[in-house]
């Protein structure tokens, strides 16, 4: 399996190199998938094909695999040189879903396969490729989708298999935290129990907490230098209290346009990708730009992976999980620091609203933005980005947003003359699709998604901010602010 994953991925590699457009690159994918037994000429292999799904509604997914006509795995595709942003995989689990397919692949930067596991409101990740030769998650995605070998019992237990070992693996992780934060106390006491039943008879309970105080433990990863700390004295007299008080923790939590609420360092880390997600030609110098620093205090804000292992900075000290991973669009790989308490946050509190987010606290209701713009998408026929005004109710769609080039059966003979007008002046057709090349604002979400869409739609609902509500909470938000 290792060298037909080698065989598979070497021209994958080559148009990374090549930095193709996604064009070729789609060809390159479809070709290398020959490799793994589906065949194009009869049928398998499906190039953006035009589905129907329900009465009046279409989809297109990048390449559908297919045997005896039965729909097996999806595949969304984006050039090598993109970086991956929730949008991406967000149309991905669209289409897996709409065709009632548990697994899904992303092909981009480097491969990734997602499932759709029953009762989870978001699909799950649970596996992330490389593109490199002699990688061995390479050979098991092999394994796992050449034609010969591929079943969707096995894909199913497969994924059920890894979210286990994630868990479980995230488990030990927390343990291990738990192990480097508090190390003092645990080894203190493990070593108190040691002490006092090997020397109890020699030294009074008093010697043996006097001499435990007097000392450092700490624990490090092995991968970092052991560092000898200074020692930690207390005054003969002082009699060492076993009991130390727990130390109180601000518990305050944040949310960004009416989403979850999180605690602060999923908060500082959901307000970047946020950012990121609205912004995708931001490089890294432009985000540092934007998230200065200074407002975190010694680590910064963000930081490249590389700064980070070059100046062996505690990897606790910055959310490392390959999930967490960022990417700006000049592809620099960038992680956010974890480091923050109620002083620090507060800083990007008002950094947020200063970018034009709502942020609400545990302990207040939302807070209103000074430009009150809500960042938003449509994805049902279509893959526009907008901006929802939360003053006026009217929504702007951006430049660069594809649009359903076709027509739903509902729409009216007047609303079809008023798109094909804005269409006209608005947008330019390359290749199968309709992209907007100039802002348009509707004077309501309904009038903009139906552009979109190409047929009658509540813009309310089809509209939904970046973490996925339906911009429907805004409007109910502006009537309460009202009363």
């Amino acid at each position: 399996m290792q060298e037909k994953w080698n065989q598979f991925v070497y021209y994958l590699c080559e148009a990374k190199k090549n930095d193709v457009d996604e064009s070729e690159y789609h060809s390159t994918i479809e070709a290398q998938l020959q490799l793994l037994g589906w065949m194009k000429y009869n049928n398998e292999i499906c190039h953006k094909p035009n589905l129907s799904i329900g009465n009046n509604g279409h989809i297109q997914p990048d390449i559908l695999v297919q045997k005896d006509e039965q729909k097996l795995f999806v595949i969304e595709v984006k050039r090598p040189s993109h970086s991956k942003i929730a949008k991406d995989i967000d149309q991905l689990v669209s289409y897996m879903r709409q065709l009632k397919l548990k697994a899904g692949i992303y092909i981009g930067e480097h491969i990734e396969i997602l499932y759709d596991q029953p009762d989870n409101e978001n699909a799950v990740s649970v596996l992330s490729i490389p593109l490199e030769l002699d990688n061995k998650r390479g050979a098991l995605f092999v394994e796992l989708f050449s034609k010969d070998r591929f079943s969707k019992e096995n894909i199913v237990q497969f994924c059920e298999n890894r979210i286990k070992e994630m868990r479980h693996q995230e488990s030990l992780n927390k343990i291990k935290s738990h192990l480097i934060t508090d190390s003092q106390r645990l080894i203190t006491e493990g070593m108190k129990m040691y002490l006092m039943e090997n020397y109890g008879n020699t030294f009074s309970d008093t010697d043996i907490f006097n001499m435990l105080a007097s000392l450092h433990f700490s624990v490090t990863p092995k991968d970092k230098q052991i560092q000898i700390p200074k020692a930690i004295t207390v005054s003969n007299k002082e009699e060492y209290n076993t009991k130390k008080k727990k130390r109180q923790y601000d518990k305050t939590t944040f949310s960004i346009n009416g989403g979850t609420f999180q605690g602060k360092r999923r908060f500082v880390h959901q307000l970047v990708k946020t950012y990121i997600e609205s912004h995708p030609y931001a490089t890294f110098a432009e985000l540092e730009q934007v998230f200065p620093s200074k407002l975190q205090g010694s680590y910064g804000i963000i930081r490249t992976i590389n700064n980070i292992r070059e100046n062996n900075i505690d990897k606790i000290r910055f959310l490392m999980n390959e999930e967490d991973l960022l990417h700006s669009a000049d592809g620099i790989t960038f992680a956010v620091c974890s480091q923050w308490g109620i002083a620090n946050t507060l800083k990007v509190v008002d950094l947020a609203k200063k970018l034009g987010y709502v942020i609400a606290t545990s302990q207040e209701a939302p807070i209103k933005s000074k430009t009150e713009l809500i960042p938003c998408v449509i994805t049902r026929n279509a893959n526009a980005n907008g901006l929802f005004n939360t003053k006026n109710n009217t929504l702007t769609v951006l430049k660069g947003s594809k649009i359903n080039p076709q027509y739903l059966n509902n729409i009216k003979t007047y609303a079809k003359q008023k798109r094909e007008a804005l269409i006209s002046k608005f947008t330019k057709r390359i290749g199968t699709e309709l992209v907007v090349v100039k802002d348009v604002t509707f004077d309501s979400p309904s009038g903009a998604a139906s552009f979109c869409i190409g047929g009658s739609a509540n813009g309310w609902i089809e509209w939904k901010d970046q973490n996925n509500n339906k911009i429907d909470i805004y409007r109910k938000k502006i009537e309460s602010y009202a009363e």
